[in-house]
């Protein structure tokens, strides 16, 4: 089977660097479908607003004279696009730029490969180029979808959005949140399915009754990670319960919750760990009770089901990230996000009844064993064949 993957988030050694998981999807893709070829076109967009910061960022890449890069053994191919991300309206249309733009190397790729299916990562412009595709060349895709419901807020972005997925063989939303949106607009080819984690993280549940109760944050420090709540939470707590809390992880609100943790007097229970090489990461994780990260907005958030894993229970925000895929109370807790009394809540029940703590847990685990990076490849391989065959 040839498989054109088309992903605007995606690393660039060097030049680009973000999210990497759809890399981490096909490594693990290739090692149970090894004839599968996986080749990957990396739209990279120029901004009307900005279009010289934009056309620096271009350059960077031609600098090093390659809009063909081999990635982790896989070909990636670079796709210019015009972009107006800030005005949906026109970014909708004017998205087909990546179509127009790269003709002859559309036409190239097509006759070299001769492909089977077309996996876009996002609506736009991913779902686009697809679309397009699938309209001159008769080949079948499907979408994986992220945050983007943003575009169904405006008339004509919301349109074409619309519309790419209603032609798309399947939609799949890795969100609880898109999957319902997408309900509500009657989308009938809809196959909810979240990113998987690594096995290594699956492992017996360790005793959770020793004197001090151990919390972990795994994250990125960014504001809308929210950990500045947690902190105010774990203040409250304190003087009743003998707790510590670890927040693993780096950036630019760095310093403002250090000095936060510091003014609440509070350095004696709160921890920070810059970073831990990725494969001791399971490991650290596996010292901990609770999991705790209630964001203003996570578009998935794979560490909860790492945690969920070792039968750690998690608390994690309302419509976000994980949320709708765990039985409330049962395998996992969620609270609103800017409820600081909700939070309090959370933490003081796992904290007061370490039976129902791991009893939550060990639910937990159950549910996401089934999420390994093994069993999704295998769901997104079924799809691919049910979309080719039909």
């Amino acid at each position: 089977m040839n498989i054109l993957s088309i992903s605007s988030l995606l690393p660039v050694p060097g030049i680009i660097n973000i999210n990497d998981f759809v890399f981490e999807t096909y490594l693990n893709y290739k090692k149970k479908y090894v004839d599968d070829n996986i080749v990957i076109i990396k739209p990279l967009k120029y901004s009307l607003k900005l279009y010289k910061t934009y056309r620096k960022h271009f350059d960077g890449v031609k600098e090093k004279n390659r809009l063909t890069w081999i990635i982790n053994n896989f070909q990636v191919e670079i796709f210019p696009f015009l972009s107006a991300w800030s005005i949906k309206n026109i970014h909708a249309i004017i998205i087909k730029t990546i179509f127009h733009f790269n003709k002859k190397r559309i036409s190239s790729l097509i006759s070299l490969y001769n492909f089977d299916i077309i996996h876009a990562q996002y609506i736009f412009p991913d779902g686009m180029l697809a679309y397009i595709l699938n309209k001159k060349f008769n080949i079948p895709y499907i979408i994986t979808t992220h945050n983007e419901l943003t575009y169904f807020k405006h008339p004509i972005s919301g349109r074409i959005a619309l519309n790419i997925l209603k032609n798309a063989y399947k939609v799949v939303p890795i969100s609880y949140i898109n999957y319902s949106y997408f309900k509500s607009q009657c989308l009938t080819n809809i196959n909810l399915k979240p990113l998987g984690f690594n096995r290594s993280f699956l492992r017996n549940q360790k005793s959770t009754y020793q004197k001090n109760t151990k919390i972990l944050t795994v994250a990125e420090l960014r504001k809308l990670k929210n950990i500045d709540q947690v902190i105010l939470t774990i203040k409250k707590l304190v003087p009743k319960y003998d707790i510590s809390y670890t927040i693993i992880g780096k950036g630019q609100e760095k310093k403002y919750l250090s000095d936060l943790v510091d003014s609440l007097n509070l350095n004696s229970h709160i921890h920070f760990i810059d970073s831990i090489p990725h494969d001791q990461i399971a490991n650290e994780m596996y010292k901990y009770d609770i999991f705790i990260m209630p964001s203003y907005f996570e578009t998935f958030g794979r560490v909860y089901f790492e945690a969920m894993a070792m039968g750690i229970p998690i608390i994690c925000a309302k419509n976000s990230g994980i949320y709708g895929y765990f039985k409330e109370m049962k395998e996992g807790i969620s609270v609103n996000h800017n409820d600081i009394n909700q939070i309090l809540q959370a933490l003081e029940y796992l904290i007061a009844n370490p039976k129902k703590r791991v009893h939550m847990g060990k639910k937990g685990q159950e549910l996401v064993k089934h999420y390994t990076w093994e069993n999704i490849v295998e769901r997104i391989h079924d799809i691919y064949i049910e979309a080719i065959n039909k």
